[in-house]
């Protein structure tokens, strides 16, 4: 690829993109964390077999979407960039989904629901997707110093945790005084603000879009034939799958095992999030 010359760029903060790391996080952390005790455990509309059913489904669908987001953004040409438009018009679409996922029509009954929370699950994962695709992808092009994405990705990294402490450890309390619709809505808007604010704020390079445009076959036989996706794809699968099943099944853990309420579990969470925060020096 052909180095791109920065000169002429106006310079985007650090801080203004990695922020955008806490908008990006806020609503999935709890999506992935509380979808299941949601639906399984507090409401009783599906049952644990159709939720299994429905992460299965979206396996499928997470394996493919990631690809075609990113080749589909390559190819975009626009005069605010490659990126953003996906950025600023995939942040209010994933919203939606997120909060229509955590707020079921009434008329929904034991039995009947598989089909919307597997609708909703979808959109709500392959949106997200979107987000996180075209935000990975201004980082190489925003920073393109080793220095500047240093320093960017360990503010990333705070933002990242802040929206942990928030969305994951925090969520059993706040749920529990408002519930999960109301938190729902709070995070969604939290999550837009931040995603706008951040993509407004960041100058893609003009150059870029000037480079020939990918084609699929080339790019799907690019990624298959290179040995290092597969030991960052498999590496990365197994980190991520250990993660969800944790993420996943601490709410019933502590209500379950340890018999204790939201505060038992935000308390549980909260200290292995700082217990993490306090362990990346090492």
């Amino acid at each position: 690829m052909e180095e791109l010359k920065t000169g002429s760029v106006k310079p985007t903060r650090p801080l203004r993109y990695a922020v955008g790391m806490f908008g990006t996080s806020i609503p999935v952390n709890m999506f992935k964390t509380y979808a299941a005790f949601f639906y399984v455990d507090k409401l009783g509309l599906i049952t644990t077999p159709q939720y299994s059913l429905i992460l299965l489904l979206y396996t499928f669908l997470d394996a493919i979407d990631n690809p075609v987001y990113g080749f589909l953004s390559d190819r975009t040409r626009t005069k605010w960039g490659r990126r953003r438009p996906w950025l600023i018009i995939g942040a209010p679409l994933l919203v939606l989904c997120f909060v229509l996922f955590f707020n079921p029509p009434a008329f929904l009954a034991p039995g009947s629901a598989f089909s919307y929370v597997l609708l909703m699950y979808m959109f709500t994962g392959t949106l997200d997707s979107l987000i996180n695709v075209n935000y990975g992808a201004l980082f190489p092009e925003l920073f393109p110093t080793e220095a500047s994405r240093a320093k960017t990705n360990a503010l990333r990294q705070v933002f990242q945790l802040v929206a942990m402490i928030i969305s994951i450890a925090l969520t059993p309390v706040i749920t529990d005084a408002i519930g999960f619709a109301t938190t729902a809505y709070i995070y969604g808007a939290l999550a837009i603000v931040v995603i706008w604010f951040m993509a407004t704020g960041c100058h893609e390079n003009p150059q870029a879009m000037e480079q020939p445009k990918p084609q699929l076959l080339r790019t799907i036989l690019d990624i298959a034939s290179n040995p290092k996706f597969w030991i960052y794809g498999i590496t990365n699968a197994a980190y991520f799958g250990g993660l969800a099943l944790v993420q996943s099944g601490v709410a019933f853990y502590t209500k379950y095992h340890l018999q204790v309420g939201g505060m038992g579990s935000t308390i549980l969470l909260g200290v292995v999030i700082l217990s993490a925060i306090g362990f990346i020096p090492l």
